[in-house]
């Protein structure tokens, strides 16, 4: 099957309710996964002679950082980038306490700044704010679930479009 063609769940017109993926083939496909696509021995585990690139979760302020009992779930479901309290890359430490170690935030700042000033001076004032506020889709090419594939519509699920747009829940 290739990616353009519809999977057999949308054949049937069912609505995917559960699937055979767990947190840890998250975490695995995103560590050893991604060293074995990039055909790399030296990364995707901790062992000697390879590269030590550590990303360490921590967050006590978070409300769904404990308890932790499912380290997995906790970093594919929950941690977000404002757990990541500690980077290390190669042996370097590049983020520690959640902050960036060695880098000029101020003058990396500055350059993309500059990069959208520049972009919004060639492209125009009418094209750059056409492209922050693009078009809605019609009521007809919205789904109420983007995972269910039949064509079921009701007013009820229109609530958060209508309070986000300011815009009548159809039917």
């Amino acid at each position: 099957m290739t990616w353009a063609e519809p999977g057999p769940w949308q054949a049937s017109q069912d609505t995917v309710t559960s699937a055979h993926l767990r947190a840890e083939h998250v975490v695995d496909w995103a560590t050893r996964g991604g060293a074995q696509v990039l055909r790399r021995d030296d990364l995707g585990s901790l062992e000697p002679g390879k590269k030590a690139d550590l990303i360490l979760i921590k967050n006590d302020d978070s409300p769904v950082s404990f308890p932790l009992l499912n380290p997995y779930g906790h970093v594919a479901f929950q941690a977000q980038r404002a757990d990541v309290d500690t980077v290390i890359i190669d042996g370097r430490i590049v983020k520690r306490d959640h902050k960036l170690v060695g880098v000029d935030l101020a003058r990396a700042r500055s350059a993309v700044e500059s990069t959208v000033e520049y972009l919004r001076s060639t492209l125009g004032e009418d094209v750059w704010q056409a492209g922050m506020h693009p078009d809605l889709p019609s009521d007809d090419k919205v789904l109420d679930n983007p995972y269910t594939y039949t064509e079921f519509r009701t007013a009820a699920t229109r609530e958060a479009r209508e309070s986000i747009f300011g815009e009548a829940a159809s039917s």
